[in-house]
């Protein structure tokens, strides 16, 4: 853990981890990766993939720790796809603001306005956030599919 990482302190804060969501921050939890939804935007089921250990991209990931994110990519987008029933799922990682591997998981539906489709969706607002109480019921429907592909 770094202490100056948004990311490492927001895993470290148990009191976060707990009083989050109903049921913690995190909506599943792999050896070398967690999930969470995103607070940032007003889309729901937009899914940020968090490595546990700290460092910057995948050219610094373990081996093991680079087969698992595969294995755990995939397994993001079909809950994604499951519960958003989105016509795309963008994943993309910058790492610029927060210098901690992490990846964007954002569905992509019918409605979204033609300026964030694609590589427009990098200038998609941060406000307004989710309301909590559609974040929590799409976080809900996301823990139970991931469960069952678990």
């Amino acid at each position: 853990m770094t202490v100056d990482c948004l990311i490492c302190r927001k895993a470290g804060d148990e009191e976060n981890r707990i009083h989050y969501l109903p049921h913690g921050l995190y909506l599943y939890e792999s050896k070398y990766f967690r999930v969470r939804h995103s607070d940032e935007t007003k889309i729901a089921g937009y899914l940020i993939i968090e490595s546990k250990r700290h460092f910057l991209d995948l050219s610094e990931a373990t081996e093991e720790e680079a087969a698992e994110f595969g294995v755990e990519l995939a397994r993001v987008v079909r809950a994604v796809r499951r519960v958003t029933h989105p016509k795309r799922v963008y994943t993309f990682s910058l790492a610029e603001a927060v210098p901690h591997f992490h990846v964007h998981v954002i569905p992509r539906d019918e409605n979204l306005p033609a300026r964030y489709v694609g590589r427009g969706i990098l200038s998609y607002p941060l406000q307004p956030s989710l309301n909590e109480s559609t974040r929590d019921e799409v976080s809900q429907a996301l823990r139970r599919v991931f469960k069952a592909l678990s």
